[in-house]
């Protein structure tokens, strides 16, 4: 906690912000919502050109700078202080959201920094990952093991409720919030940054698409009551 003027303060975790060097423009990272189409969007909106290798964007600490709290870079919070960026996110039905991350991020081996969670889901949680596994039934009791955290603040970000990872709440606030099932909107959004043409053909373009599964298969009345459960706030600020 803060003591400010003899006022105790609690402490509010911040969001992790993105920005660029040079546009009064900044992300708000909400995981498994596009977040690699929208870093490269960011980049774009700062040099007019796509970032060279647009997966590894995240990595690199050049091609954006990032405010991670709740202690800043005094340098980077200058900058972003100078700038005075919009902050803008996107959101994502939680029932889609999470059968997105569960296929890519706990089913599929293809992201190595995931190894150690895969490892303690199947080895002591009883989520099967194996080859044979029924995808659904893997999905639903990967969901049992996240319903039952107690402090989701140590759920991995890319699971965890949407109003947490963007901070909703806190002392820090976003300009506009946007669903990235309404395109017009996110069109429109872009549109004003990169003009309406651009902002189409950026829209066109895909990042991380995992065709291996059909996410549909995936869902069951057990599996939407959990994710009900789990996500009850972001389908009250978010999908009402």
């Amino acid at each position: 906690m803060l003591l400010i003027g003899g006022k105790v303060y609690e402490f509010q975790p911040m969001p992790t912000i993105h920005f660029g060097h040079f546009k009064p423009l900044a992300y708000v990272l909400n995981p498994k919502v596009a977040s690699t189409h929208t870093l490269n969007f960011l980049f774009y909106v700062n040099h007019g050109y796509r970032y060279y290798n647009p997966h590894i964007i995240y990595r690199s600490a050049t091609a954006k700078v990032t405010l991670r709290g709740p202690e800043f870079d005094p340098a980077d919070l200058s900058l972003y202080m100078r700038l005075a960026p919009e902050t803008f996110t996107i959101v994502r039905d939680p029932l889609r959201r999470f059968i997105s991350g569960f296929l890519s991020k706990i089913l599929s081996e293809d992201d190595v920094e995931m190894e150690g969670f895969r490892d303690l889901l199947t080895s002591l949680h009883e989520v099967d990952l194996s080859p044979e596994a029924d995808p659904a039934r893997s999905c639903v009791a990967f969901a049992r093991w996240v319903a039952a955290q107690e402090d989701q603040w140590l759920i991995d970000p890319h699971f965890r409720p949407q109003h947490m990872n963007l901070g909703i709440g806190s002392r820090f606030s976003i300009d506009t919030v946007l669903r990235i099932e309404d395109r017009d909107a996110i069109l429109a959004y872009y549109g004003r940054w990169i003009g309406e043409e651009k902002a189409k053909w950026f829209l066109g373009l895909r990042f991380n698409e995992q065709t291996k599964y059909k996410s549909d298969e995936l869902v069951s009345d057990e599996l939407v009551a959990l994710v009900r459960e789990i996500y009850r706030k972001d389908y009250e600020l978010f999908y009402r």
